[in-house]
């Protein structure tokens, strides 16, 4: 795994403002080309139809060419200012994340273009796991002393319909975070919100129902070991997973595991994104939404109270 250690940024708010203006200016020209190419071919249909009988049979010739030229381009969008909207995009990480990211954490390691491994989430059982998978920043780092690791997650599951047609549906997309935990386990144990939209797939868990009735109606909890499980779900863990997932809106899967939580938030966001380049960056609001894509992860810690 690619990472690169986040050092101070040297980059200023007006070397930024710089990369959005070009890349926001590059998107404009290529788009009055591509506009000035559609219409010329537009106007010449037009021009062979007033000149054919067959005006009848023209007419959805037009049509067809507009859609065509309207994909290709967003195409040729996409790929005319692929270099311009990727040193936007790490301009953007360098100034607004790597800076916070070293005001609150340390031993920080970031790649914003690199995954969680998915040998991690297949190693919990905790959920099914499609036939598509991607992931994004992927950031290893320590915040009051406990490591974690963490990224956006995105899995995906193929269907194929009766004239071989393929779609995908959307199993999880989210943050995906692990820490150290700061007691021992032998076996995995696995409680998630019932709104979660995820289903355990190691066999080896069994259902099992906890003595807070109120847990067990807003949580389902499978173990491996059910004396191991009443062990780490004591009554001041349960409260705090119910505050986790309050958080959430109850969109959260936390799963033990060889001395590790794993914890899943199924909130079909992306973090750490960048700002549009069609208006000037508003400074503060932008560290705001950082410092919130952040609190996820320090909330967590606090939360679960999981510093020694």
């Amino acid at each position: 795994m690619l990472f690169y250690v986040i050092m101070k940024t040297l980059m200023t708010y007006q070397e930024l403002e710089k990369l959005r203006i070009a890349y926001n200016e590059k998107k404009k020209q290529i788009i009055k080309y591509i506009l000035f190419i559609i219409g010329g071919f537009f106007a010449l249909a037009i021009l062979l139809s007033g000149a054919s009988d067959s005006t009848f049979f023209i007419i959805p010739f037009i049509f067809q060419f507009v859609v065509f030229g309207f994909i290709i381009s967003l195409i040729a969008l996409s790929f005319g200012t692929r270099k311009e909207a990727e040193e936007y995009r790490n301009a953007y990480k360098s100034y607004f994340i790597t800076s916070t990211f070293n005001s609150i954490f340390t031993d920080v390691k970031y790649a914003h273009d690199s995954a969680m491994p998915r040998e991690v989430l297949v190693s919990t059982g905790m959920m099914r796991m499609g036939d598509r998978y991607s992931s994004n920043d992927y950031t290893v780092a320590k915040y009051k002393g406990i490591p974690f690791s963490q990224a956006d997650v995105h899995i995906e599951e193929e269907h194929t319909d009766s004239d071989g047609d393929t779609t995908y549906s959307t199993l999880f997309r989210g943050r995906y975070i692990t820490f150290d935990f700061n007691k021992k386990f032998d076996k995995k144990l696995l409680v998630a919100s019932k709104n979660f939209n995820a289903e355990k797939c190691d066999k080896t868990f069994r259902k099992i129902e906890l003595e807070s009735i109120d847990f067990n109606r807003q949580f389902v909890v499978y173990a491996q070991d059910g004396f191991e499980a009443f062990y780490l779900l004591d009554p001041a863990v349960m409260e705090r997973i119910e505050k986790l997932a309050n958080l959430y809106r109850g969109n959260v899967m936390v799963c033990f595991s060889d001395n590790k939580i794993h914890i899943a938030i199924n909130n079909n966001t992306d973090s750490f994104e960048p700002a549009s380049s069609k208006t000037p960056i508003d400074e503060k609001a932008e560290f705001d939404k950082v410092m919130n894509d952040i609190k996820v992860i320090t909330n967590i810690v606090d939360e679960l109270r999981l510093v020694k």
